[in-house]
């Protein structure tokens, strides 16, 4: 009782091996919605530059220090622009031919341009003024009247119909002088013709008859005359 004896040990079980405990899986994410790309805007185009673009280098009353250049103003008359450039008068928003730019930022501002032709539609003034400008010319506006208007030509008053014989857009209720149309005359009369009477039929003319012949038929033809002889000396 209670004594201890040697023995084979026991074989051992090992412990099970613990199994893993899985992960909780996770979702992907979702995917964020590709964005649409916006439309993208084309940069406005500049404006052109000068000698084209409408600049104002002179306001005021007065004469400028030196005569304005293409498409600049304020110009008063056609002195105070360059070379052959002429002064288009503006009473509104009217464009400036042969010139860029905003012809809002500046109404009535007057400015020198080219005028390509004597037919082109021009601005010279309005009301009679500038004075020195009147009367107009061909294809010169604003007219009030035909005395406006230079010799030969009538003042066309329009609203929005073309100016016949000038090249050009016509500003809106613009008058603009013009060569006057031809008047058709009446048509001459023609003469009633007069009645022709026959002339008379002339007489015959009678066969002229020969007069009889007054030498006497049958008279003896009368002998020679023979010279005397000369007597002997």
């Amino acid at each position: 009782f209670r004594k201890d004896y040697c023995v084979y040990a026991e074989p051992t079980t090992p412990d099970p091996t613990p199994q893993p405990t899985p992960q909780p899986t996770t979702a992907a994410p979702t995917s964020e919605p590709t964005p649409t790309p916006k439309p993208t805007t084309a940069a406005p185009t500049p404006e052109p530059t000068s000698p084209f673009t409408l600049q104002v280098s002179f306001s005021g009353s007065g004469v400028p220090p030196n005569p304005l250049p293409q498409c600049h103003g304020d110009c008063d008359d056609d002195t105070q622009c360059e070379g052959d450039l002429l002064c288009f008068q503006r009473s509104g928003m009217e464009a400036v031919p042969g010139c860029f730019g905003n012809v809002t930022a500046s109404p009535s501002t007057d400015y020198c341009a080219h005028r390509p032709t004597v037919d082109t539609l021009w601005m010279k003034g309005d009301n009679g003024s500038p004075a020195a400008n009147f009367p107009l010319g061909l294809c010169e506006g604003d007219c009030d009247s035909d005395a406006e208007c230079q010799d030969g030509l009538v003042c066309q008053q329009r609203k929005n119909e073309p100016v016949p014989g000038c090249i050009g857009e016509p500003e809106f209720r613009k008058d603009y002088c013009v060569y006057a149309e031809p008047t058709t005359p009446d048509p001459t009369p023609q003469p009633t013709p007069q009645p022709t009477t026959a002339a008379p039929t002339p007489e015959p003319t009678p066969d002229p008859t020969l007069a009889p012949s007054n030498h006497p038929t049958n008279v003896p033809t009368p002998e020679p005359t023979t010279a005397a002889p000369t007597p002997e000396p």
